[in-house]
């Protein structure tokens, strides 16, 4: 059985391993960045405000401006316990509210969440908000990629 000493050049790979874990998972977090991010823009981002523990409505514009069909399935808060995609319908005479799972945006096309419409419908606070707060929104991609997106709250008269 040999006796070695490891040397100076037997030592820098492993000094140079964390360095090269390190650029691994940045060029991987750019990478689903880039998937969600550059062909995805989301304009308008806010939420109406109503007093006391009634679900609040959520609304943005999403504008797919890749080469690839997106598809929103769902959307997430560390602010709300839940968070749903709804569709605001007019059916026999009465104004209901229909859960919907996912949605598609084609290229170069925009889908509008906004009253009367789809909203984003966010229950159950974690915390108080007031007009002005910033809530983060992460909206979640059937690609596996989530975009997360500051919400600006305002009053109930919002459109």
């Amino acid at each position: 059985m040999t006796n070695r000493t490891a040397s100076p050049s037997d030592v820098a790979p492993i000094r140079r391993l964390p360095l090269l874990l390190v650029t691994l998972l940045c060029v991987a977090w750019t990478a689903a960045a880039w998937a969600a991010g550059p062909s995805t823009q989301i304009d308008n981002a806010r939420i109406r405000l109503l007093p006391g523990d009634l679900p609040l409505a959520g609304y943005f514009e999403l504008t797919n401006n890749g080469q690839h069909t997106l598809t929103l399935t769902g959307a997430s808060s560390p602010a709300f316990r839940r968070v749903m995609m709804h569709h605001s319908v007019h059916q026999n005479g009465q104004d209901r509210m229909l859960p919907v799972a996912k949605m598609t945006v084609a290229p170069g096309k925009t889908i509008r969440f906004a009253p009367g419409g789809y909203h984003l419908m966010l229950m159950h606070r974690n915390r108080t908000l007031h007009v002005g707060d910033s809530v983060p929104i992460r909206l979640h991609f059937a690609s596996g990629h989530d975009l997360e997106v500051k919400f600006k709250v305002g009053g109930a008269g919002i459109q």
